[in-house]
């Protein structure tokens, strides 16, 4: 029974992939390995879809909702007032043309770790990295990993990032947005760093093959609009970050998400005359929301489908394996953190079922739960951007229109890579300071 229930889960999780690969509704493909996972584990059909997969789907929502409507509301004030575009324009001009593809990363990089969604950020993105790598006469299939890599890195397991997956972190382990802060600043500077010269090497390689940029039938050219002042557009961030992060007597100013709603409010203030459609401002807002409740949503069947695995025999079986390895338990977490997240399709819904598993077992064993939320977010984001990752598909098939042929070897350099390198280095720092409390 526990090697069939066992089967079962991995029978979902390729039920999960296949879908993501077709492009299927997450829905679909989730309700479907549900009931893969529930008839060949045991646990009854029923019980799979109607409470265990809704239990885990209500609950998540239930709990999280508020930040993704303030990142999303973030990304949409960012984005009607052509914010975001203003910030990576600001970039490309500091780091002037040679380096403009690195000047997009970072634009990208800085706007995540100020709260904005990556979804609503990579929309507003693209056409300017789109004209960039033009310029340039670099593959147009490189940029997809760009910006996945920006969205999806450092800038959103980091230290005092306002991205849903920290704050899901923090509260799951009982940490702060900054938990494990020294280890966490140097994970973050390695990815960087990696990032930055995998960009390098692809971009080398790339001429010394002699590839040139090619248009697709969808790219259309850029409006030419007026744009916010760029340093005017980075104070919301900023404020958002202070307000998150900047504590006293040891809590913060504002909870992540009234500190991300009030960089929102702060963007459109300073930046609301640059408006250029016609929409009101209650519809943005409205919006707004309705595009949190389908990030949270697609991201909440995917927990949901986690939950009906953890019901499983073969789901405690797997779990025991993972945390009952020797050696430095930080290895078992990442481990753990890398599964789950390909199970979930990314690693906020990964984040979300590990912590409140993860979190008695590790404390009971003394290990430093800083370290642990620290690593699992990370290692979530190496799982959670496998090629079935939500926001890996609708990168590349949504926004850039391309395939996962033509873009994915990039984007596999540029971010499951990229984070592997951060979990590795956050793992010896750690090592090297202590694991256990």
């Amino acid at each position: 029974m526990t090697a069939l229930s066992i089967l079962s889960i991995l029978l979902g999780l390729a039920v999960l992939v296949y879908g993501s690969m077709k492009g299927y509704s997450v829905f679909i493909s989730a309700i479907a390995a549900s009931v893969v996972i529930g008839v060949l584990g045991g646990g009854g059909l029923q019980q799979a879809v109607l409470t265990d997969f809704m239990t885990g789907f209500v609950n998540f929502i239930k709990g999280n909702f508020m930040v993704f409507a303030a990142g999303a509301l973030m990304g949409k004030a960012y984005e009607i007032t052509h914010g975001a575009k203003a910030v990576a324009r600001l970039f490309i001009k500091l780091f002037g043309s040679k380096l403009a593809p690195f000047a997009v990363l970072a634009s990208i990089w800085v706007m995540t770790w100020g709260g904005i969604a990556g979804f609503v950020l990579a929309f507003s993105v693209f056409p300017i990295a789109l004209e960039v790598f033009r310029e340039a006469n670099l593959p147009r299939q490189i940029i997809p990993g760009l910006i996945i890599c920006g969205c999806c890195t450092a800038s959103s397991w980091g230290p005092g990032v306002a991205q849903p997956v920290n704050a899901i972190m923090a509260s799951g382990f009982s940490v702060s947005l900054t938990a494990a802060f020294l280890p966490s600043v140097i994970m973050a500077i390695s990815s960087i760093s990696a990032a930055c010269i995998v960009l390098a090497v692809i971009i080398k390689k790339a001429r010394a093959n002699n590839e040139h940029f090619e248009a697709l039938e969808s790219d259309t050219a850029q409006n030419v609009t007026t744009l916010p002042n760029g340093l005017v557009a980075l104070i919301p961030i900023i404020v958002a970050l202070v307000l998150i992060n900047f504590k006293i007597n040891g809590t913060a100013l504002l909870p992540i998400a009234f500190g991300v709603f009030a960089g929102a409010v702060l963007a459109l203030l300073l930046m609301n005359k640059y408006r250029t459609d016609t929409l009101s401002l209650p519809k943005h807002i409205g919006q707004g929301f309705q595009n949190a409740l389908n990030s949270i949503g697609n991201t909440a069947a995917m927990v949901a489908v986690g939950s009906v695995a953890q019901s499983a025999v073969g789901f405690t079986v797997i779990m025991n394996a993972i945390t009952g390895m020797g050696g430095n338990p930080l290895i078992a977490v990442a481990l753990a953190g890398f599964g789950v997240s390909f199970i979930c399709g990314g690693a906020t819904g990964a984040v979300g079922l590990l912590a409140p598993i993860l979190a008695p077992t590790y404390s009971a064993m003394n290990v430093n739960l800083e370290f642990v939320g620290r690593i699992v977010s990370a290692a979530g984001h190496i799982g959670g951007t496998l090629p079935n990752g939500g926001f890996v598909n609708t990168v590349i098939t949504g926004i850039a229109n391309d395939s996962y042929k033509r873009c994915y070897t990039y984007a596999f350099f540029l971010v499951p890579f990229v984070n592997l390198v951060a979990v590795v280095v956050g793992i010896v720092v750690m090592a090297v300071m202590g694991v256990y409390v």
